[in-house]
């Protein structure tokens, strides 16, 4: 029993800390995607620029989209270990608008 434990805790752990990391790297993306909308704004662009541009924030927000649901994930495990060690779970909130 006591071994079972220590993998559940391991696991809690681990993956909290991935899901902390990955937050990170989803707000890296989100920096990137609001740095080319402000590029884009400022300069003007050839259209060859303005094409890569755009192909490079499609790719971000692919990334993107996938940061998501493996956050999406991490949340589900990190709150299915939390409930068997009776640990505070994940919490998402809404973010606030600027």
């Amino acid at each position: 029993m006591a071994a079972f434990d220590l993998d559940i805790i391991h696991k809690y752990s681990t993956d909290g800390n991935l899901l902390s990391a990955t937050f990170v790297q989803c707000e890296r993306l989100h920096w990137e995607l609001e740095y080319l909308a402000k590029e884009h704004q400022q300069k003007g662009n050839s259209e060859i620029t303005n094409k890569l541009n755009l192909v490079k924030a499609q790719k971000l927000l692919c990334e993107r989209l996938m940061i998501g649901q493996k956050i999406d994930s991490l949340v589900i495990l990190v709150n299915y270990y939390a409930e068997i060690l009776s640990q505070p779970g994940a919490e998402i909130r809404k973010a606030n608008p600027q």
